[in-house]
């Protein structure tokens, strides 16, 4: 699909450059305490909370393999409607070069109650942004405005380092649980590494 351009002038991509290249370095001198976030300050929830199947993932947007378990994602909430309650967690691997701003974008969009519209839109296009020789700001802005984001607001948060804070502030989490790769799941506490051992992981759990 054509990437339609950007209405924001062309000097503005270069200043959210900027800020995201100073935000990284700004982040890798940060202590590592964590910083609590109230559960509704992010919406990165799907199913009823009450549901009695939880999933946790943790995700990288870069990650094939987690862009595949999407679809698994979507089939195991269609088939069992208010049963599950999935909670996505930022888990950037190391070597994805754009992970990191992908996951800032998100961020940003939860802030504007759009993260679920947002999320689909990095996985659908993930063999577009990732590839980008360059940082794919301009792709970001895009798939915001096609989210029917502020976009403004949105490029706004795009350049403010501390937004990186919650990615990794997750990410330390889940290494400390045990996650190692992308995509790993917890299913009501349990690890299930890849799309494969969480299909079976709530086959077993429904089966009961």
């Amino acid at each position: 699909m054509p990437m339609r351009k950007s209405s924001l002038p062309p000097f503005l991509a270069g200043i959210l450059l900027i800020g995201f290249l100073v935000g990284t370095v700004f982040l890798l001198r940060l202590g590592r305490g964590k910083i609590p976030l109230a559960a509704g300050d992010f919406p990165r929830a799907r199913g009823p909370a009450g549901a009695p199947i939880q999933i946790v993932e943790y995700s990288d947007f870069q990650c094939p393999a987690c862009q595949v378990a999407q679809g698994t994602l979507s089939q195991i909430m269609e088939q069992y409607p208010n049963k599950i309650r999935l909670i996505f967690q930022h888990y950037p691997l190391e070597g994805h070069r754009w992970s990191p701003l992908a996951h800032r974008a998100a961020e940003c969009a939860a802030r504007q109650n759009q993260f679920w519209t947002y999320h689909d839109r990095l996985y659908g296009d993930q063999a577009v942004w990732s590839k980008a020789p360059e940082a794919p700001v301009e792709a970001l802005l895009n798939y915001a405005r096609e989210s029917e984001l502020a976009l403004e607001e949105f490029a706004h948060c795009l350049g403010e380092a501390a937004v990186d804070r919650p990615v990794q502030d997750e990410r330390r989490a889940g290494f400390d649980l045990g996650v190692r790769s992308t995509p790993s799941f917890f299913v009501n506490g349990k690890l299930a590494v890849g799309a494969p051992a969480l299909r079976a992981e709530i086959e077993k759990i429904t089966n009961q």
